[in-house]
């Protein structure tokens, strides 16, 4: 691709004789990328510049029943409809990236498993470009999200990084040496499925007593109906908030299973940061406490010594910011 015109030159005010300086400044309005996240039950795009900002950005609900069919048409129908509203012109889009849960085989395009959109072996990246006529990449959401805290986020600038994503399941994804850290299978980080508990709760994936059976929050909520007929996991986060006891104890208890999870992963790989997110997080702030408690007790002190754990501050917008920073990352030398 030809970079003529991604460079423009503008004037640098200066106190002093001799010729003025000239400042180079990089045209973020030439090209553009779209990031989708897709969830169970929502649908977020946004439209990237060439620097790195989001300059449209529209969240939409799901249907968590609809087909895979039904599905493609409507994030077509959606995308349409976000770069119309946007004002920006479709030549200048020169692809999408999708970031959705589960496993995604990046490399072809293809969802092998996501529960939560209850797809298996589909062709998501060629289906989507069928529909969109753009170059369309796909991947794990969180590795997505990884990709936008290591380029413009909290972990901007660092080398070995790990987000550990935590609402409907719980999951990580992994800078090393400044690289997406993937495994043999785009697998790595998927710390869901570590077992914790051979004696515990059986998982969807057919094993026992995986992390995710005492983390999620169809877990926490099957736990707390137990005590009270409650209809949704907001219930719960008001309970908590209210201060009922049973709440607090179970709540207690999944921050000491993020806390194992967290100090595991760190021994694992000895980070530099250990970015914290997701709903769990954004729902219940006060948790954050407990779980930095438990993680003093837990984690081993070299370990700990040298790891900072922080917060994403990307808010709703991470996954989609860096769906759309990948896409640039690997297009650009497409176009």
């Amino acid at each position: 691709m030809h970079h003529e015109g991604f460079i423009r030159e503008t004037e640098l005010v200066t106190s002093g004789v001799g010729r003025k300086a000239a400042l180079l400044d990089i045209c973020g309005d030439l090209l553009y990328t779209i990031g989708i996240e897709i969830d169970k039950s929502v649908l977020k795009i946004g439209i990237v510049n060439y620097v790195g900002e989001i300059i449209y950005f529209q969240t939409f609900f799901r249907n968590p029943i609809e087909s895979y069919e039904e599905a493609l048409d409507n994030i077509n129908q959606k995308v349409k409809y976000t770069i119309e509203q946007s004002g920006i012109s479709f030549n200048k889009i020169i692809g999408l990236a999708v970031g959705l849960p589960g496993f995604i085989d990046y490399k072809n395009g293809i969802v092998r498993l996501s529960d939560q959109l209850r797809w298996t072996d589909v062709p998501f990246a060629e289906d989507l470009k069928q529909l969109t006529s753009l170059n369309v990449i796909i991947d794990n959401g969180l590795k997505m999200k990884v990709m936008a805290e290591h380029a413009v986020g909290i972990a901007k600038g660092s080398q070995n990084s790990i987000l550990v994503g935590i609402g409907s399941g719980i999951g990580a994804a992994i800078i090393l040496n400044g690289e997406i850290y993937r495994g043999e299978s785009n697998n790595a980080g998927e710390i869901g499925h570590t077992v914790v508990d051979p004696n515990g709760n059986v998982y969807s994936c057919g094993k026992i007593g995986c992390i995710a059976t005492y983390i999620s929050e169809g877990a926490i909520l099957a736990d707390c109906r137990k005590v009270k007929d409650l209809a949704s996991i907001d219930e719960v986060y008001l309970a908590f908030r209210n201060k009922e006891q049973w709440a607090l104890n179970i709540l207690d208890r999944t921050s000491t299973y993020i806390a194992l999870a967290i100090s595991n992963i760190s021994c694992l790989y000895n980070p530099e940061y250990i970015i914290l997110s997701g709903e769990l997080m954004d729902r219940i702030p006060e948790i954050k406490q407990s779980i930095e408690a438990k993680c003093e007790m837990y984690m081993w002190e070299p370990v700990k010594q040298t790891v900072r754990m922080v917060y994403s501050n990307l808010g709703d917008q991470g996954i989609v910011l860096g769906a759309a920073i990948q896409a640039q990352n690997t297009l650009i030398e497409l176009n």
